[in-house]
């Protein structure tokens, strides 16, 4: 079985201690190194990336959150109540839930850095590529293809907040402009977005304030990381995401995002529309990589700059949308399959941050990663249900919404679009989605419980030249 959720946690500080250890010459000092664990998000999608790729490499399944099966059976019970007691109960936990705001002054590139490498710690090497830049669960999918590590441009630290109404952009902003100033400040190589979701996250921003901080030079962990896992002329793949947002310009390296990825755009999340009113702020308006997808052109510049100076090969891997990695994702595991002169057991379709490829490699399914459970990826799978394998099962794992907005799709209109097909629902008690909070426990259990009755282990790994063709083959289909 997999370590539990506060035992991987603790291999993060017990890795960063040991890099310290070994490093310390290019760090400022340990306690610096050791603090990301105190503020970074775990469950934060970028996180989760990582996560779930360094468990892949481990061969294990990645643990749902904290609390075990005594917290799976409580939330187990709440989620059999009114839609609107699940969410006072819900709200009630977030209340506790977030970093301490007196953090914001601690918050250091090299320590986020730090963490991101902890989580490979142990692993044998060395690696003949490695994936940097803009996360999602397409790009794990693709690392537990390849073999090979994960590391994020980007961490999110959700800062504990008073209350506030969740329309209030201006209360908001300005405790998110508190919490900037001072990472800001200390970090050079930072660029934050304060990113506000009135309709995704409407429970979350009561209580809450989400900043995440986007990498604007390769830390000197990252860079020693390479240099200490990364065969000579190994390939640097770069997830180039170039997905877009309008924003508004707070300041040279700050600015703040209204809404995300959905089934709302930026201009509607901002004018308003018949169903929601527009959220708007008296600041100037550009285009901007997305929060939480998109990659800033400068750390991709660095990234550039930084495997010319080694000696590495730096491959882009460029796309419109996280969507663009999840079908990329699709393609390189039906082409494992493939190699091996093997048909797939299924298909996987996981959602968000609901993610574990260690599932895929263990049972030989096809992965289908929806970037989230609203009207996009509904189409996004719509097109995808074409190149599944008939008459194959698909384990389908749609996550839950602690705050269903009118683009949070419903589960019989996933169903639809899964028609013809065998579907089990992992984790997901029909009857209570998308209120069933209690998912969140089961799906790892229940993913992990169904792969090892159904072993039929992929043994191949996927080469860089095989992704590059995969992309390329993308790039000139119609």
């Amino acid at each position: 079985m997999s370590p539990s959720e506060t035992q991987r946690m603790d291999i993060c500080s017990e890795g960063i201690a040991r890099i310290w250890r070994s490093w310390r010459s290019d760090f400022p000092s340990a306690e610096t190194a050791l603090s990301a664990s105190r503020y970074v998000d775990p469950a934060d999608s970028s996180a989760v990336a990582m996560r779930a790729t360094a468990a892949a490499l481990r061969g294990e399944f990645l643990p749902g959150v904290a609390g075990g099966r005594a917290q799976e059976w409580l939330t187990g019970l709440i989620s059999l109540l009114s839609p609107r007691a699940v969410r006072w109960a819900v709200e009630q936990a977030i209340r506790r839930r977030g970093t301490d705001p007196a953090l914001a002054s601690q918050v250091r590139a090299d320590a986020l850095a730090l963490w991101a490498i902890s989580l490979y710690e142990g692993l044998p090497g060395p690696f003949p590529a490695l994936l940097l830049g803009a996360p999602n669960g397409g790009v794990a999918h693709l690392a537990a293809a390849l073999g090979v590590p994960f590391l994020s441009e980007h961490f999110l630290i959700s800062f504990r907040s008073p209350a506030i109404h969740p329309d209030d952009v201006a209360a908001y902003k300005a405790r998110g402009d508190g919490l900037a100033r001072p990472i800001l400040d200390r970090n050079p190589d930072l660029a934050v977005v304060n990113h506000y979701d009135p309709l995704h996250d409407r429970l979350l921003i009561r209580h809450v304030n989400h900043i995440r901080v986007k990498l604007l030079d390769l830390p000197p962990a990252y860079r020693a990381f390479v240099q200490a896992r990364l065969e000579p002329g190994g390939a640097i793949l770069f997830i180039d995401c170039q997905y877009p947002w309008r924003q508004y310009r707070v300041g040279e390296r700050h600015t703040f995002q209204v809404g995300g990825l959905g089934g709302v755009d930026d201009e509607e999340f901002i004018r308003g529309s018949p169903f929601i009113g527009g959220w708007q702020l008296d600041l100037p308006l550009e285009v901007q990589p997305e929060s939480e997808w998109g990659t800033l052109p400068r750390f991709r510049q660095a990234a550039e700059e930084f495997a010319r100076e080694r000696g590495y090969r730096f491959v882009v891997l460029r796309g419109d949308s996280p969507e663009h990695y999840a079908e990329l994702a699709f393609r390189a595991h039906r082409l494992l399959s493939e190699k091996e002169g093997r048909p797939p057991q299924g298909v996987l379709v996981d959602c968000f941050t609901q993610l574990n490829p260690e599932a895929n490699r263990l049972s030989r399914l096809l992965s289908c990663w929806l970037p989230f459970n609203c009207a996009d990826s509904l189409a996004f799978l719509k097109r995808m249900v074409s190149h599944f394998p008939p008459g194959h099962p698909v384990l389908f794992a749609p996550l839950p919404s602690l705050s269903p907005s009118f683009d949070t799709v419903p589960l019989p209109r996933w169903l639809e679009a899964l028609e013809g097909f065998s579907v089990m629902l992992v984790g997901v008690n029909p009857r209570l989605y998308p209120f069933d909070v209690a998912s969140l426990f089961r799906f790892p259990r229940e993913l992990e419980a169904w792969c090892r009755a159904h072993p039929d282990p992929v043994r191949a790994q996927l080469t860089v030249e095989e992704l590059v063709a995969c992309a390329e083959e993308m790039s000139v289909e119609p």
